[in-house]
């Protein structure tokens, strides 16, 4: 199967199942892809235009989804060679930027573009769960934050490295690390479309 494939799949099957968990389980299409993935929007941010509901690679295909949106610009990995936040940890210092930094800092630019509230990252390694990573800032929006972010979550805090010509070489990033399945059962969409953002 080829890794496009693979990715595209993973795309669907994701939206759909943040669709169904966002509609309580009556809904399958509430959620799809983004233009090209979010390209089309990164592209037109170059020039200085915005694009109305295409940043990431989840978008919002009826309006009742955009609340998830306007706090999560959401990102999507599939497969082993996007890395793991080990990585990031129990490597050589290097000033390249590894394959887990590529997909932080194209999370941080697609969530800094749509000017959504914060950043999110739903992975799955090849044999492994999908797991979120997401930005502790959103998570503190939450009534009962700490219970979102109980075990199992893990909270990583480290300097990444950027693509040269980004600013800084390296940046402080937090974010927060769970299954996506604890995530979805741990998160009230409720609250989420009651936030003022």
């Amino acid at each position: 199967m080829s890794k496009a494939y693979k990715g595209g799949d993973f795309e669907r099957e994701i939206c759909k199942r943040l669709s169904m968990w966002w509609t309580g389980g009556e809904r399958d299409d509430v959620f799809w892809r983004s233009s090209q993935s979010g390209g089309r929007a990164t592209q037109r941010a170059k020039s200085g235009r915005t694009t109305y509901g295409s940043y990431g690679d989840i978008a919002a295909v009826d309006p009742i989804g955009e609340p998830l949106l306007k706090l999560f610009t959401i990102e999507l990995k599939r497969g082993s060679s996007y890395g793991s936040p080990a990585d990031l940890i129990d490597t050589s210092p290097t000033d390249a930027v590894r394959p887990f930094e590529a997909a932080i800092n194209q999370a941080i630019s697609s969530h800094e573009e749509a000017g959504s509230y914060g950043w999110m990252i739903i992975a799955r390694r090849d044999h492994r769960v999908a797991m979120v990573y997401l930005d502790p800032v959103a998570v503190m929006r939450f009534s009962d934050w700490k219970n979102v972010s109980r075990c199992p979550c893990t909270k990583f805090d480290l300097f990444i490295n950027q693509p040269k010509g980004k600013g800084p070489s390296r940046v402080r990033v937090r974010f927060a690390a769970l299954p996506l399945d604890t995530f979805l059962e741990r998160v009230d969409p409720k609250e989420i479309t009651q936030m003022r953002l």
